[in-house]
């Protein structure tokens, strides 16, 4: 596969025989990834070039959690997004001021359509994390090689949206250790829900853990939109940075995120009574 990509490029992933090869790998993939010590993103794409197509990433999540994640978002994000849009509107009063800012700008009208979109953004605003902390805002010119040069970009996966808001944006990028892993060239990412289930599914993949940083958030998708369901929460960090003073301090740990838990049962309870 290195040769066809070598002469080919990600053009080749529509290639029926690259899609037969992919799939007869697959242990092979997992016990590269899982070797000690692990690879780097790097290494795993050079060994492994198309599975930093978005397609065959999203294959693989499939095959490694039995979770159809593309279609179960397709299915749900926008429909559940809509839900809990509504679930804050019906009780403005009770947001902080960050929160009901976000949510002004995801109830306008030219917003139609996007409600995933839209309540992702409420919903790390709700949690107190940082939209950097998972998105980052580029220029639509921007290149792989841009961003790699102009943007500061985390080891951890960061969505990079290409447009003048985050709202218009019409073309993702994926990084992870500093560098853009899926370009979307030629393999375009068509959507925000595309390119949230590929932020998503790398984390499980390529055996990462969820950032400090938007902990909750993940774990909300996690659990309410890609309903996986462990026992323990898939961070283990014991320290963050504490948003009150920017010191690092001594992180609460958990199995389960109580901020999550409550307001998904609190959720239930209003959509129960509302639907």
């Amino acid at each position: 596969m290195v040769d066809i990509f070598t002469q080919e490029g990600l053009r080749a992933a529509e290639r029926g025989r690259v899609k037969e090869l992919m799939t007869m790998t697959y242990l092979k993939q997992r016990e590269d990834i899982n070797a000690d010590p692990p690879p780097s993103i790097l290494d795993i794409s050079k060994q492994w070039p198309f599975l930093l197509s978005w397609k065959f990433l999203l294959s693989h999540f499939t095959t490694l959690t039995g979770v159809d994640l593309y279609t179960r978002l397709k299915e749900d994000l926008d429909k559940k997004g809509k839900r809990l849009l509504e679930y804050f509107r019906c009780q403005l009063m009770k947001w902080t001021k960050e929160v009901k800012a976000v949510l002004k700008d995801a109830l306008k009208e030219d917003r139609e359509g996007s409600d995933g979109l839209a309540a992702m953004l409420v919903m790390m605003t709700h949690f107190k994390e940082a939209e950097d902390a998972l998105l980052l805002l580029t220029d639509v010119t921007t290149t792989p090689a841009d961003a790699e040069e102009q943007l500061v970009l985390p080891s951890t996966p960061r969505l990079i949206a290409l447009g003048d808001t985050v709202w218009s944006a019409n073309k993702w990028m994926l990084s992870i250790e500093g560098r853009v892993v899926i370009p979307g060239i030629p393999d375009e990412i068509p959507d925000f829900t595309t390119a949230l289930a590929v932020l998503f599914t790398s984390f499980y993949v390529f055996n990462i853990e969820y950032q400090v940083e938007a902990v909750t958030t993940l774990e909300f998708v996690q659990r309410f939109l890609a309903r996986i369901n462990p026992d323990s929460s898939k961070c283990t960090a014991k320290v963050q940075t504490s948003r009150k003073t920017g010191r690092t301090v001594k992180r609460k740990t958990s199995d389960m995120s109580p901020r999550v838990i409550s307001f998904m049962n609190a959720f239930s309870a209003f959509d129960w009574q509302n639907n």
